[in-house]
């Protein structure tokens, strides 16, 4: 009989983990410190590794591990005695692993520690790394701090992790400390480049600059953003696919926004916005570029050079610093980072960023009347008007008005009459659906419903509707005539739900659980719908004339 051995994939951060010191990126005074301790043979007997997520600090941790117990260490780990050859095949037995985070209370560490005393069996230094370390308890850390203080000369501790701060001050001050630091954007443009070279894929530099700017200084996280931009397309990195798969907005659309905000175009602002929501763009990452775009504006406004700008051009930064001055861009920052601190506490960021941006335009506001005698007017004037107290001409400068899309106002009556048909039943089973949204965070084309709908309740459904409650601007934006089509048939097309969805916000809400409760029990949870507000489908109504009468003329339904 023969057998099909399928080879399990592995993912990129794992495939290109550093095999050696020289492949570490970013960390160059740490990995020259350690080559040299080993060296010299001055090693500690416990070291803590502190920084932020996907700096290397578990990769070289395991290095450390493996050079010490190499039999032929020169600059870097042979490769090829027992103790590497072991710690490859990942089975060294001298080399310990613990993840703090899921073994972190006291009988784990009672468990490392009666194994302390025992020599090592291949290699010349018992290693266990403990990655996550302030996750351990204080019962924990008080068992092996015996262990710190008197460690026989054969075991080596190394701790890994995210938050120094709270690992108890004891443990702390018997560990040799170093300091990750966030990797920088050139480092991790340079090493993404050279995977995507390995791999044999095409790529656009402006793709990789964003990737390298999304992981915010974690080589691991532009990994796996570069992993799924090639789930998509794996034949090349555009920056359209960056910007499609993770909702980011343009720097062209990012400007355009700016200069409506400092002309003081409100309506356009907040449509625009909208639009980018809806669209599925993240409105956290949003404001940040914003502050960005601020910050290249200052930069530039110094003495003009573009050389240290990161996301605007040269023209796109003197676009901007047409419509505002210095001391404007400052107060922008100021309000900008003071809006983000919010984004933790409220889920909806939306409303919040806004808000700033109306500030921002309000704070900008200017006089736009400007009075002015034309000579034509003067000619054309009569003696009747010559003695008359001339009237002004205002001349009030254009703006092309970009129309706000009409929010449906549903009728209070109407939605109670969908509560009272409503039933336990069917909401579990449609709160089933609900759950499973977070599924699409990640998915480009449909990425809009998760962000519409995220930090919303299903506040009722029955068999033709479903009732979804949020703050006001999430209510508005379900309530739109594009959006309440869009969400039919992507209800329909995902989960066959032929429901129609309805946004209400918390006053409205209440309002309606008011009135629920005046109703009296016998007309509740039973079919009231009445005839002044929805019309029942006759038996031979066909989809398509249903489809008009859900959304119009506008919806043409495919044969």
């Amino acid at each position: 009989m023969r057998y099909n051995i399928v080879m399990a994939y592995q993912v990129l951060y794992r495939t290109y983990r550093p095999a050696k010191f020289s492949e570490v990126v970013g960390q160059k005074y740490i990995v020259k410190t350690l080559l040299n301790a080993i060296k010299k043979n001055r090693i500690a007997h416990a070291y803590l590794f502190a920084g932020p997520r996907g700096t290397g600090k578990t990769s070289v941790a395991k290095l450390f591990a493996k050079a010490i117990n190499c039999e032929n260490f020169e600059e870097e780990a042979c490769d090829t005695c027992k103790n590497c050859l072991a710690y490859l095949e990942g089975n060294h037995p001298d080399i310990i692993e613990l993840d703090a985070a899921s073994n972190n209370g006291i009988d784990d560490i009672r468990e490392i520690i009666e194994q302390v005393p025992y020599a090592p069996l291949l290699g010349k230094y018992k290693v266990y790394i403990i990655d996550e370390v302030h996750m351990l308890t204080t019962q924990a850390f008080n068992a092996l701090l015996k262990t710190l203080e008197e460690p026989p000369a054969h075991v080596i501790f190394i701790f890994a992790t995210t938050d120094p701060q709270k690992v108890i001050p004891t443990v702390l001050s018997r560990c040799q400390r170093y300091n990750f630091s966030k990797i920088s954007g050139f480092e991790i443009k340079k090493r993404t480049i050279e995977i995507l070279e390995k791999e044999n894929i095409a790529f656009e530099e402006k793709a990789v600059d964003e990737l390298a700017r999304m992981a915010e200084g974690g080589m691991r996280d532009a990994l796996s953003l570069l992993e799924q931009c090639l789930a998509y397309n794996p034949d090349a990195l555009t920056l359209e696919d960056v910007e499609h798969i993770f909702g980011l907005t343009s720097v062209k659309e990012e400007v355009g926004l700016f200069i409506d905000v400092h002309n003081n175009r409100i309506s356009d602002v907040v449509s625009k916005l909208r639009n980018m929501y809806v669209q599925g763009a993240d409105t956290k990452r949003l404001a940040i570029d914003l502050l960005e775009i601020v910050k290249d504006a200052l930069i530039y406004s110094d003495q003009g050079k573009d050389v240290l700008l990161n996301r605007l051009t040269a023209t796109e930064a003197q676009e901007i610093l047409k419509v505002t001055s210095v001391t404007e861009l400052l107060k922008d920052a100021k309000d900008l980072e003071e809006t983000l601190l919010k984004e933790k506490q409220n889920q909806n960021f939306l409303v919040y960023l806004e808000l700033c941006l109306i500030r921002i335009a309000g704070r900008n506001k200017t006089e736009p009347e400007k009075i002015q005698i034309t000579k034509e007017r003067e000619e054309e004037k009569t003696e009747a008007e010559a003695i008359a107290v001339p009237e002004p001409d205002i001349i009030i400068e254009e703006t092309e008005e970009i129309p706000v899309e009409p929010i449906i106002e549903y009728n209070i009556d109407f939605l109670l009459s969908i509560l009272l048909d409503a039933n336990r039943d069917l909401k579990i089973n449609d709160q089933i659906i609900y759950n499973k949204l977070d599924l699409y965070r990640y998915e480009p084309d449909k990425r809009k419903f998760y962000q519409l709908l995220i930090g919303t309740e299903l506040f009722a459904s029955n068999k033709d509707a479903i009732i979804i409650s949020g703050n006001k601007a999430q209510a508005d934006n379900i309530n739109t005539r594009s959006m309440n089509e869009e969400l039919y048939f992507f209800l329909n097309e995902e989960f066959g739900i032929d429901k129609m969805v309805y946004g209400i916000d918390e006053a409205k809400k209440k309002q309606l659980i008011g009135l629920y409760k005046e109703t009296p029990v016998e007309r509740r949870n039973r079919p009231v719908y009445i005839e002044k507000y929805t019309k029942k489908a006759a038996a031979n109504q066909t989809q398509e004339d249903k489809l008009r009468e859900l959304f119009g003329d506008r919806v043409k339904v495919e044969e």
